[in-house]
């Protein structure tokens, strides 16, 4: 076979049924042919290495790319020498992998090079998948997986861990995946998904498969790995080859991959369809084949349980077997003549429900399955979106998903499913609503399976976790922010075993995930990229009715690691978002910094993108400008306090926290830092404590924002469980008087419990006019707020905290008041615990230190009228009449009636 694949199922190229053929017909670990010293001579009269492509620290000038680019093409020398020398094990351990290893590029592999028979076998016994993936490789010409399989690094490897190259991160980043692939599988999402699929109507026509849709990280292969632990499975990975790095787990079926979705010799819809038919048909064939060779037990006695029969079966393919089998069934895909098949096209699905039929026989031989319509045979296609390819010269322009689902559903067998796992809830590919179903059957909605969502999150084995038990210096920790959410990156971390250098590629690989580029210290990203990024720290709410919106959310599932929650049974939208996961928050915390470094970058300017683009519900600007403004000030403080170091850091830690008098300080304009901090509690209570010393000690720490359920969330245990995630609350709705809830630590050296915690309680207004004083009150909201609890010495303890009443539209203060003033005279308390009362006015840098004076007009217009008209093409009174005269809403101004005058 040449490296470019054989098609879809043609080619003529010669292929390999078994790994250790090697097409010379002699095994490559043969143990007493005596080619000791030819082969290597061989090797270096054929090729030598350029001078700086060996893995040593060596400093190189061509990019990582271009290194790959010589590797791949320079070590089919190394192939065509195994093959024509029929190559001792010995010598392949001494001589050969040491020369692979010197032209990898180094982010293939950063410690000294084997040049000994000794360490070499070392080598192989601590990663004895090189090997295989070199014979693999060889077989099929692409040898991207044998340079993404690193031998470990060595304790004593002359790297520092700060100059490795991000290619280097995400090599070992990928190892770590694989060493997590096999960790205990935690919870039991597969058992609940197989229940699920059992429980399904499937006997009608498109109900044998089902999608899984989620954004990257969130086990969607790991599920799917587990799920054959219950059920017999016939797993595809379809992951384009080309488009591999190193930290993608698990490997990809490339002999599958080229035979499925290489559609350039497909010459119709009906010639794609036989060529998938004939796929299957072979798949069943082979596999029936397979299960006598691993399964030998008698046909009446000792037949193993579904599960244990499962548990083989997953096992046998986690081995050499699975590339083998589909080695050869390929292969013989290949044999067989497609235009014979076209003649009788009836006949080749006849004989694919037989092959079916026959491997279902096999399987009753040696399992004893139970008397149910439970499904026995499951089989599942990673990457499916590979399959997002149309047919050339088909005149309605089928995808290969469609010729799949279409041969599938010819089964008409309860007892196989199929499903099929992606990141890209295209609507009209894997999720196609009835009005894109390219079958007219399928346009009656309730005929296809409704898309599972459901995922791992908030997963660790350590939850669920406990207050009082973590002081303020864990909550930095990479480790622990990556406890919460997707179980990406926790999985990763604990599966490095606490090395720096792939904590920080993890960190690196989060922020590539999200804005779906390598280059994370560039100097310019895609509006997609940012938008994701500003997304994760204010929480957006996006214009519902506007075309682009739901495109935008399904790019950011698929690429930005966005989570789809639910796809409704209509399939018209979905329901997605980004949830509290602090790891994530932290990589856009970073990669909006290292924005901000750019002249002409702010968040202000983003935010005003998109608005100007239509995204952002303008019902809900005020709320985002407030959480805007609240993110830059906690930004501006973590630069400041961390920057006050003795030991300066080398990288921002924006999960660490900081003071909260440093924080409103970082808010609010410089004039007005005293006013604030001598500030005493307006409502009554005795003290007489000034704020900079109440809250001497108190720390914030949030790095995104979270919408809640209800008003429950207003309570003094949430404040602990938010803290330790390092969130922000948006209130509901309902929740009057405040709209923000910022948690408060009161002393950073105690652990965090309910009698350490604290509050800032925001209320965002948005009116053009200034309300009275005796509205900006947040008192009876707090009440019920604080535990009675009573301290250690008996006496009741009492706690301060803070409100933020925000007028932001209005474009001065109301006579005779300042910008920012603090207190109310004119309310006592019903509380016992003392507050500490702020009003602010306007949005502009008189008030707020964060926002610049030349950005004024930005946020005025940013927190313009929300008027349904604001965008009418034609802003004159005339025009503007009219409109309103086709009467959008009532009102008493109407042309077609006179109110009487009183």
């Amino acid at each position: 076979m040449d490296d470019r694949g054989c098609g879809f199922f043609l080619g003529t190229g010669d292929s390999c049924s078994c790994v250790h053929d090697m097409m010379s017909q002699r095994p490559i670990l043969q143990p007493e042919v005596d080619h000791h010293a030819k082969p290597f001579k061989r090797l270096k009269s054929n090729f030598q290495p350029e001078p700086g492509h060996r893995a040593k620290r060596i400093k190189r000038q061509s990019s990582l790319e271009r290194k790959w680019e010589i590797a791949n093409t320079q070590l089919p020398v190394v192939a065509q020498s195994l093959k024509d020398s029929g190559m001792r094990g010995d010598v392949l351990q001494a001589r050969i992998l040491p020369l692979i290893f010197s032209w990898c590029p180094p982010g293939a592999y950063t410690g000294p090079i084997p040049n000994g028979s000794k360490e070499c076998k070392k080598l192989i016994r601590d990663n004895p998948d090189l090997v295989r993936a070199l014979e693999r490789a060889i077989n099929s010409g692409n040898y991207q997986e044998v340079l993404s399989l690193p031998a470990p690094v060595s304790e004593d490897c002359d790297t520092d861990s700060e100059e490795q190259s991000v290619g280097y991160k995400l090599m070992s980043t990928g190892s770590a995946a694989s060493v997590a692939w096999t960790a205990e599988y935690q919870g039991h999402y597969h058992e609940v998904m197989l229940k699920n699929i059992n429980s399904m109507d499937r006997g009608r026509v498109h109900a044998s498969s089902a999608t899984i849709i989620q954004s990257s990280g969130t086990g969607k292969s790991r599920m799917a790995h587990e799920l054959a632990t219950l059920v017999f499975t016939i797993p595809f990975n379809l992951r384009n080859p080309e488009e591999r790095n190193g930290s993608a787990y698990p490997p990809e079926d490339t002999m599958v991959w080229k035979y499925l979705c290489d559609v350039s010799n497909v010459e119709s819809a009906r010639h794609g369809e036989a060529g998938v038919a004939l796929f299957f048909a072979h798949v069943f064939s082979q596999v029936a084949k397979e299960i006598p060779k691993v399964f030998r037990v008698s046909h009446t006695e000792n037949k193993l349980s579904p599960t244990g029969f499962a548990r083989c079966w997953r096992e046998h393919l986690s081995q050499d077997t699975r590339s083998l089998l589909y080695e050869k069934i390929v292969k013989t895909c290949e044999d067989d003549k497609v235009s014979s098949l076209k003649a009788n096209f009836d006949a080749l699905f006849r004989e694919l429900e037989n092959r079916l039929h026959q491997l279902l026989k096999a399987l009753v031989t040696v399992c004893a399955f139970p008397n149910s319509s439970d499904i026995r045979v499951l089989l599942y296609f990673d990457e499916a979106h590979e399959l997002d390819r149309a047919i050339p010269n088909d005149e309605q322009k089928k995808k290969l998903y469609n010729i799949v689902c279409s041969c599938l559903n010819r089964f008409q067998q309860r007892s196989i499913f199929t499903l099929f796992l992606s990141t890209q809830p295209s609507l009209g590919f894997l999720v196609p609503s009835a009005e894109m179903a390219r079958s007219a059957r399928q346009q009656s909605m309730n005929m296809l399976q409704a898309t599972f969502t459901e995922m791992p999150f908030d997963c660790h084995p350590s939850f669920p976790l406990r207050p009082g038990a973590f002081p303020l210096e864990q909550l930095g920790d990479m480790a622990f922010l990556a406890r919460f959410g997707r179980p990406l990156f926790w999985t990763l971390i604990e599966a490095s075993e606490g090395k720096s250098g792939l904590i920080q590629g993890t960190m690196e690989l989060a922020r590539m995930k999200l804005i779906f580029a390598n280059d994370i210290h560039g100097n310019e990203f895609s509006f997609l990229a940012m938008l994701a990024t500003l997304d994760v720290l204010i929480t957006i709410d996006y214009e519902p009715r506007w075309t682009l919106t739901s495109e935008y959310e399904m790019d950011m599932v698929a690429s930005r690691m966005r989570v789809a929650f639910s796809i409704p049974w209509h399939r018209f939208y979905m329901h997605s978002g980004y949830p509290s996961e602090p790891f994530l928050a932290e990589a856009a915390s970073r990669q909006m910094y290292h924005y901000l470094q750019f002249p002409g970058n702010t968040m202000a300017n983003l935010l005003q993108q998109n608005l100007d683009s239509g995204l952002i519900n303008l019902n809900q600007k005020g709320e985002v400008v407030m959480r805007l403004l609240l993110r830059m000030a906690y930004m501006n403080a973590i630069i400041a306090e961390q920057a006050d170091k003795s030991h300066p850091v080398r990288e921002l830690n924006f999960s660490k926290g900081c003071s909260v008098v440093r924080f409103l300080k970082a808010l609010f304009a410089d004039q007005f830092h005293d006013t604030i901090l001598r500030s005493k509690p307006d409502d009554g209570v005795t003290s007489t404590c000034a704020l900079q010393d109440a809250f001497k000690h108190a720390v914030v720490r949030f790095t995104h924002f979270v919408k809640v359920v209800d008003e429950s969330v207003v309570s003094m245990k949430s404040m602990v469980s938010a803290f330790l995630r390092g969130v922000t609350f948006i209130c509901h709705n309902r929740q009057k008087a405040i709209d923000i809830i910022i948690p408060i630590l009161l002393d950073r050296r105690s652990v965090l419990q309910e009698l350490s915690m604290s509050a800032l309680f925001i209320q965002v207004k948005r009116r053009q006019q200034s309300g009275s004083s005796t509205e900006y009150i947040i008192d009876k909201e707090v009440h019920g707020f604080f535990p009675n609890k009573v301290s250690k010495g008996g006496r009741r303890a009492t706690r301060p905290y803070v409100t933020l009443v925000v007028e932001l539209g209005i474009d001065k203060p109301p006579k005779k008041t300042s910008f920012v003033v603090t207190g109310n005279d004119n309310e006592r308390s019903s509380n016992e615990h003392p507050r500490y009362g702020i009003r602010a006015y306007t949005c502009t840098d008189r008030t707020w230190k964060v926002v610049r004076a030349a950005e004024r007009d930005m946020y005025k217009r940013i927190l313009g009228t929300d008027d349904f008209l604001a965008d009418h093409p034609r802003q004159d009174k005339a025009s503007l009449a009219f409109v309103h005269q086709m009467l959008p809403f009532w009102h008493d101004n109407a042309i077609w009636y006179k109110h009487k005058k009183q």
